[in-house]
């Protein structure tokens, strides 16, 4: 059976988001294959022998690889193009401080719960918040290039997410294993749940998909 469990992280040291928290988690669960939100580049720089990674997650699996020498995969694998990448959060914050509090009450959340807020409903719905002011204050603005690159973005992390799960589902025909665990940006919770409900109705391979920190 085809067990993954979905584990939404922060890349960065926050509190009690920190590598050792991931790391019990992580030995908690006890899984056979790791697959990780990295591309074919950097997951062969992060673990070259002399590499000391400055992740969370990179600090956490290299960990439990000294104990437990599982198989682990990059699955982030799409092609990113620099110029798609939105660069106008300074433009929201100087207009929306609103947004400014919102990122504020996020990261105090993350520091003070860590994985239990990153992995919780709570954090979905603060993020979709800002989402719709980021959309708000774009329209407000209506600088073309912004919004361009706003959409850019949007497209890049769909397709960013459709490439993870491919992924995933082709190493799945390829091992065996009864449990293995994807870590990944809490940003893409709420769309990969979406995402896995769409290759379930294609795939004939069954995985056995739950999330973290959700009954």
């Amino acid at each position: 059976m085809h067990n993954i469990i979905v584990i939404s992280s922060f890349h960065y040291h926050l509190g009690n988001c920190n590598p050792d928290e991931l790391y019990r988690i992580i030995e908690a669960i006890q899984p056979e294959i790791i697959f990780e939100e990295l591309c074919l580049d950097t997951f062969s720089m992060v673990y070259a022998d002399d590499s000391v990674p400055n992740t969370i997650e990179a600090i956490a699996i290299k960990k439990y690889l000294r104990k437990y020498p599982v198989k682990h995969f990059p699955v982030d694998t799409y092609p990113v193009n620099e110029s798609g990448i939105f660069n106008g959060a300074d433009e929201i914050e100087k207009r929306s401080s609103e947004y400014i509090k919102l990122w504020n009450e996020i990261l105090s959340m993350i520091s003070k719960y860590g994985y239990d807020f990153l992995n919780s409903n709570d954090c979905i719905e603060l993020m979709d918040k800002t989402k719709k002011i980021e959309e708000n204050v774009l329209s407000e603005i209506n600088d073309v290039n912004l919004s361009r690159e706003y959409e850019s973005e949007r497209i890049l992390n769909k397709n960013r997410e459709y490439e993870m799960l491919k992924n995933i589902y082709n190493f799945s025909k390829q091992f065996k294993y009864n449990k293995a665990t994807l870590i990944c940006g809490a940003e893409h919770r709420k769309a990969l749940k979406i995402k896995i409900q769409e290759h379930e109705t294609k795939e004939k391979l069954k995985l056995n998909w739950t999330f973290y920190n959700e009954i």
